[in-house]
């Protein structure tokens, strides 16, 4: 998966589809309901903020696409599917609202400074040991 090859996982889509135009991955994934890709995103170090997000949350009628977490700034059509799935909506509102571990920043830190190739980078570590190889390629997902 080209998640896993270490892709730049903040860049908005080209408009190839205009429907998609300037989401997100996150958004894309979300709006397609794929929901092991959304993991993926999110545990790879994914943003939660689009450049091209516009909210009017100072009219009475609009607010934050996810009210409790309101510094989530996507698309709100994004999350259309995931509201009504109750166990998927649980998982993101717990995944955002906890802090991420000290292991999974480690690892964040260290695939972006490898870049790509990554399967050629982590190869290169010779003294670091096969188990944390596997976690930087995030074989564990």
């Amino acid at each position: 998966m080209l998640i896993r090859q270490n892709i730049e996982l903040d860049v908005p889509s080209n408009g190839c589809q205009v429907y998609v135009k300037h989401y997100l991955p996150l958004e894309v994934a979300l709006g397609l309901q794929n929901y092991a890709v959304v993991r993926m995103l999110l545990t790879a170090g994914c943003s939660v903020v689009s450049r091209h997000y516009t909210c009017t949350c100072d009219s009475e009628d609009q607010s934050p696409p996810l009210a409790d977490v309101p510094w989530v700034l996507l698309h709100s059509e994004a999350f259309d599917y995931i509201r009504n799935d109750p166990d998927e909506l649980s998982w993101l509102l717990s995944f955002l609202r906890n802090p991420v571990t000290l292991r999974e920043i480690c690892r964040r830190c260290i695939r972006r400074r490898l870049r790509t190739p990554l399967a050629k980078m982590i190869r290169k570590l010779h003294d670091i040991p096969a188990v944390l190889k596997d976690y930087i390629a995030m074989n564990d997902m």
